[in-house]
């Protein structure tokens, strides 16, 4: 048996999609083709310059399903999807957000479809369904943090900051920044440590404000030994954060003490699920081990 590649869960026979991860990503159980490798792409992004991204040291581009020839294509508008090849730099890192995502959504935190699938060098890349699109083809209003704090720098202010604004500008308040402490406290767990302001998001709706389903979840913490436990500071501390830095924190949300003490708990119980979803990961065996290290690692920093 293997896992299936949107999931991560486990999969009858030699397949490596449960059909319905596929219908939910593509609307289809069909399973498309990914007819280019990095360097295809890299060509395809630069047709499109100014309208493709290069984030950092990862490419992205915006694609869709062509469903007459069942393949993905890159395309300058009317992206459905967004597709992340290996960096290279980073070894692995689509099958390492393709994890954390997975991990996300079985603690229960909203996240949108997503995937793993082999291009024609036979690298990996990740597909995630965009969350600001609705099936009509219309877009959905999406501002960051980043915009809404109007800051210089994307690494600037704190997770407290964040919170304040939510308050602001969310509706169904107490829901969202419930939503927020937990992904504030996952992030620690799996250490990833790049969750800066252009990595929180809020989507207009109908005359709602909420906060965006997760994405950009990687363990960055597996690549980069001195990186910070924190993108932005929580309770002034950026390292040697405790449970009491997070209640501090859930406090300052205004959150009640017996919401936090049930999130600690369900977080408590869901260490070795996450540590078992590690194991049975793509990853290789050095990544593998560094990640079960790290959330061992956190968990006994909050939970010992």
């Amino acid at each position: 048996m293997n896992n299936c590649r949107c999931c991560q869960k486990r999969i009858e026979g030699k397949s490596l999609y449960h059909p319905e991860c596929l219908r939910k990503l593509f609307g289809t159980t069909t399973l498309p083709l990914v007819p280019f490798g990095v360097n295809d792409l890299s060509k395809l992004i630069a047709t499109y310059q100014g309208r493709m991204s290069i984030s950092g040291i990862q490419i992205k581009a915006s694609v869709k399903l062509d469903t007459g020839l069942k393949q993905l294509e890159v395309v300058a508008v009317g992206g459905t999807h967004i597709l992340k090849p290996d960096p290279q730099r980073l070894p692995e890192l689509p099958i390492n957000e393709n994890l954390c995502m997975s991990m996300a959504e079985t603690v229960g935190l909203p996240v949108p479809p997503h995937g793993l699938f082999s291009m024609t060098d036979s690298s990996m890349c990740y597909v995630i369904k965009r969350f600001d699109r609705m099936e009509n083809g219309d877009k959905l209003q999406e501002e960051t943090l980043f915009q809404l704090l109007d800051f210089r720098q994307k690494y600037e202010g704190s997770l407290e900051k964040v919170g304040k604004t939510l308050q602001k500008y969310t509706t169904q308040v107490g829901l969202q920044l419930i939503d927020f402490f937990e992904r504030v406290l996952f992030c620690f767990l799996i250490g990833n440590g790049d969750m800066h302001l252009k990595n929180w998001a809020v989507l207009r709706q109908n005359g709602e404000v909420v906060l965006a389903p997760c994405f950009d979840l990687v363990s960055s913490k597996i690549y980069l030994d001195n990186e910070d436990e924190t993108a932005l500071s929580l309770n002034g501390k950026f390292n040697k954060l405790r449970r009491s830095d997070f209640e501090a924190f859930g406090s300052y949300l205004k959150l009640a003490p017996k919401t936090i003490s049930n999130i600690f708990q369900k977080y408590e119980v869901s260490q070795n699920q996450l540590l078992e979803m590690c194991s049975k990961s793509e990853l290789n065996a050095d990544l593998k081990e560094k990640l079960k290290e790290v959330i061992a690692n956190r968990y006994q920093q909050i939970f010992l």
